[in-house]
């Protein structure tokens, strides 16, 4: 008797154990993600973007920028963004792509302050809205024409020029 009870006390000892083990591990990370922009970027101000893109690729860590692009992460600066993309590597040039599309498609102004000014850029805004499937093109028009900032006029320009939207301005 004593046994059966020590036996399913333990038991349920290591269910616990598991179970927080499991749930703990999962409220770290998704409390981990918003301070891996505010590190990145600190770390972008200390180390340089050419040393910071180095070790994320080292890390494979450009999945969570990609993400952190798209959710349009405040911690993020769009200039400070915009230095460090410039070192991602060739392979996560379409990825980095896809997540400036994103955050054009939810933010337009936010979108068009983290695309490169340079029209030869992979990040300008013809290579980035130029790129995009035909549905998206479709549902970030309006946005784009009517964002009016004269700061991020060239990327707004380059990126409706890439839409082929400009007759109907």
């Amino acid at each position: 008797m004593r046994h059966a009870v020590l036996s399913t006390f333990l038991s349920v000892a290591a269910i616990v154990v598991l179970l927080v083990a499991t749930c703990g591990g999962a409220t770290a990370r998704a409390y981990s993600a918003p301070h891996f922009s505010h590190s990145l970027s600190g770390r972008i101000s200390s180390d340089g973007p050419r040393s910071v893109a180095w070790h994320l690729t080292l890390r494979h860590d450009w999945s969570r920028v990609e993400r952190d692009i798209a959710r349009s992460d405040p911690a993020l600066s769009s200039a400070t963004l915009r230095a460090l993309i410039d070192y991602a590597p060739r392979h996560e040039i379409s990825a980095m792509q896809r997540a400036l599309r994103s955050r054009l498609g939810k933010d337009a102004q936010s979108g068009l302050s983290a695309l490169s000014p340079v029209a030869r850029s992979p990040y300008s805004g013809r290579a980035v809205c130029g790129a995009g499937d035909a549905r998206w093109k479709h549902q970030v028009r309006s946005s784009l024409l009517a964002a009016h900032d004269i700061t991020y006029a060239l990327q707004r320009d380059d990126c409706i020029r890439a839409l082929r939207l400009h007759s109907r301005n």
